[in-house]
């Protein structure tokens, strides 16, 4: 009759550990939007913008006209899903470390929560309603490098102060909800970005279109 039951136990025991294998195993994928910023060709009524500030460099000077054509903007798309840059109306806000800071009023992000999801960071990495996200903009880098790739290749004298970097690459932010006709922002340079981790999420209403990529 013991060996049953430990036979039994064993099964409960397997079944609760695969089932909470699998849990934590669960992704959110993006595998649509591509890291590259595409050429493309100016549609009608498109703007074009001269944008130079690095809080969306992966290592190549992304985003920045001052190494790359301009940005095509535009303002008639803003049916926005996850991965898309936009171009939007900044929020007033101030950061508690800086004071000072001031946003320019207009600003671009990656969205990266929709509304009626929760967002999380932990650890450096993007959940959405507890799923990792699994795509190049979900984690925290620098210049499009991860912790160890980061202290491997960047020289000790050009890095700064080591358990800030670490401290940075662990970033952690709280759950947000976010609300209807609401959206949740990240730079891809997270520590040079002024986004959602501190203004919050943003309304709809703000969104002036989106970028669509370099003017070919």
């Amino acid at each position: 009759m013991k060996i049953y039951i430990l036979i039994g136990l064993a099964v409960v025991l397997t079944a609760c550990s695969s089932e909470a294998a699998s849990t934590e195993m669960e992704t959110i994928a993006d595998n649509d939007t591509k890291p590259e910023v595409e050429l493309v060709e100016p549609p009608e009524n498109s703007l074009l913008l001269e944008w130079n500030h690095d809080n969306m460099d992966r290592g190549d000077h992304d985003y920045q006209v001052m190494a790359h054509p301009p940005l095509v903007f535009d303002p008639n798309d803003k049916e926005v899903k996850r991965g898309d840059v936009i171009y939007f109306k900044s929020p007033e806000f101030t950061i508690e470390s800086n004071p000072q800071f001031n946003m320019p009023e207009f600003s671009i992000s990656r969205v990266v929560g929709l509304e009626g999801e929760t967002v999380e960071i932990k650890n450096g990495q993007v959940f959405i309603d507890g799923k990792k996200l699994d795509t190049f903009y979900s984690k925290a880098l620098n210049r499009g490098m991860g912790q160890e790739e980061y202290f491997k290749k960047v020289n000790p004298v050009n890095r700064g102060d080591e358990e800030s970097w670490k401290e940075y690459f662990a970033t952690t932010m709280d759950p947000v909800k976010v609300e209807e006709n609401t959206i949740f922002l990240l730079g891809d340079n997270w520590w040079r970005s002024a986004d959602s981790r501190y203004f919050g999420v943003l309304p709809m209403e703000n969104v002036e279109g989106k970028v669509l990529g370099y003017t070919k």
